[in-house]
């Protein structure tokens, strides 16, 4: 946090009310238990730890047991006392701006009989860890931790009481009649902030109460998952359904194992259940889970992580079923009949391609590592000669429009060359056109004997003609050219 957060936080908070329902129990000549809730106000600031103060005897000046506890616990042990000797204490709560008043006073004397029985019963210590948490637009479930001093007796239930936004405190439930630590307040309106706060009860009385929780109901769109431990190798979670699912309807949950940053599949599909028993965990190995619901278009965001491990001496609460509950219909009223027909048609083909899978493995005809790297390099190899064609193709294919569009170059003929020949008759150029004149014109010229050079006496009828037959022979040439050139244009 940065000096000029931290200041403004300074600024806007204060030091927390103290501590509420201190209680100090003897447990042996020479121990006293002490327990405590957290106070109603934190000041606006979270709580950091506790200041823990005793003195001997009612008159004397109270010292320091503890400076700061440097966590939320609200138990603390004191030992090596003095057996018969008076204990008086006080707590005080610790936030970012400072402490709070010591709590009201608490005491007790260890004894060679303090060890509880029928005789020195008393009220349990307040629950700790109270929570509550949004899993719709109606509904806040709650969940806490039972206290570690119970008093001398069992607990036999809890007393949880609710307040909306800054209204006074009212019983929400008197006694729950077990000893489940989870409780759902539904009925709620979205948007309004609630405050509840839990107290225990056994066979003497009610214990003081937790320290405050709140939260405001609002719409989700993934689970809410809670976890909790039900023997040394078993743990149970239960989750709510988003009550966002935008018109789809809910198929199922998938399970999932976080290791490090990775998740592991535990069940890929629970069905439309709302909780799950894993089994065969480690004894006191902590493992965290998520739970996503499954719909026909794909699945929810992962739910919140628990993270949990089972004890030695773990075992279900009172009351408390690891009998997986069935998703409300509420979970269904947004149905869609497609989505539906395609979801089921989807498992079926997702249920026969395993099932070909397992058949393939029991014969012994799966592909190994190798055959499936042949297989691939093969089919690359196949890829690559296709490639390796077309680009040879396209390579012909251009060098032969580059021959063609290569002009034509007709070298006109020198004094040495002859005339083309006179079966030329559609000449390809306007100079092939021209030699065919000449050679039309000399055979002319050959044909009436006469060199014009070497005979200027010739006389006009002569000439005459001579012109003629060249002009006859030049319109020739003219037209098979206009032809030719016709040709190429179609």
């Amino acid at each position: 946090m940065s000096k000029r957060v931290l200041l403004l936080t300074q600024l806007l908070s204060s030091s927390p009310a103290p501590p509420l329902g201190l209680t100090a129990t003897p447990t042996s000549g020479t121990q006293i238990n002490l327990s405590w809730a957290a106070p109603s106000n934190n000041g606006g600031s979270i709580i950091t730890g506790y200041k823990l103060e005793y003195k001997i005897g009612t008159s004397g000046t109270y010292s320091i047991l503890v400076a700061n506890t440097g966590n939320t616990a609200t138990t603390y042990s004191h030992t090596g006392l003095t057996s018969g000797q008076v204990y008086v204490y006080r707590v005080s709560a610790i936030n970012s701006v400072g402490s709070s008043n010591p709590s009201p006073e608490a005491s007790a004397a260890p004894s060679a009989s303090s060890i509880q029985n029928t005789n020195t019963k008393t009220a349990p210590g307040a629950p700790t860890g109270l929570s509550a948490v949004s899993t719709s637009g109606t509904q806040i479930n709650l969940s806490w931790t039972a206290p570690s001093n119970t008093g001398g007796s069992d607990i036999t239930g809890y007393k949880i009481e609710s307040k909306k936004g800054t209204g006074s405190y009212d019983v929400l439930v008197p006694n729950t009649g077990n000893t489940v630590t989870t409780y759902s307040h539904t009925g709620l309106t979205t948007a309004t902030q609630y405050y509840y706060r839990i107290s225990a009860i056994n066979s003497v009385g009610t214990s003081s109460p937790s320290g405050e929780a709140s939260a405001t109901p609002r719409e989700t769109t993934s689970p809410v998952l809670t976890a909790t431990a039900v023997s040394p190798t078993q743990v149970y979670l239960s989750w709510t359904a988003p009550s966002q699912t935008y018109k789809q309807s809910i198929n199922g949950f998938k399970v999932e194992e976080k290791t490090g940053e990775s998740y592991r599949i535990i069940n890929d599909n629970t069905g439309p259940v709302t909780g799950y028993l894993v089994n065969n965990v480690v004894t006191g190995k902590s493992y965290t889970y998520a739970v996503s619901a499954l719909f026909a278009a794909g699945a929810s965001p992962r739910s919140n992580e628990v993270t949990l491990s089972a004890t030695a001496t773990s075992v279900a609460p009172a009351g408390f079923s690891t009998k997986p509950g069935q998703l409300s219909s509420s979970n269904k009223i947004y149905s869609d009949p497609e989505a539906e027909k395609k979801a089921q048609q989807d498992e079926l083909q997702r249920r026969t391609e395993q099932a070909k899978e397992e058949l393939l493995k029991k014969l012994g005809k799966t592909d190994s590592d190798k055959a499936k790297a042949a297989r691939e390099e093969a089919k690359q190899a196949n890829e690559k000669a296709i490639k390796d064609a077309i680009a040879a193709r396209q390579k012909l294919v251009a060098e032969k429009q580059a021959e063609l569009q290569k002009p034509k170059n007709v070298t006109a003929p020198t004094t040495n060359q002859k005339l083309v020949s006179p079966s030329s008759d559609k000449p390809k150029s306007i100079e092939e056109a021209r030699q065919l004149a000449e050679l039309s014109k000399q055979k002319a010229l050959d044909k009436i004997g006469g060199d014009t050079k070497k005979k200027p006496e010739t006389s006009d009828s002569k000439q005459k003609e001579i012109d003629a037959a060249n002009k006859a022979v030049w319109d020739k040439a003219q037209k098979a050219l206009a032809e030719y050139k016709a040709q190429q244009k179609k």
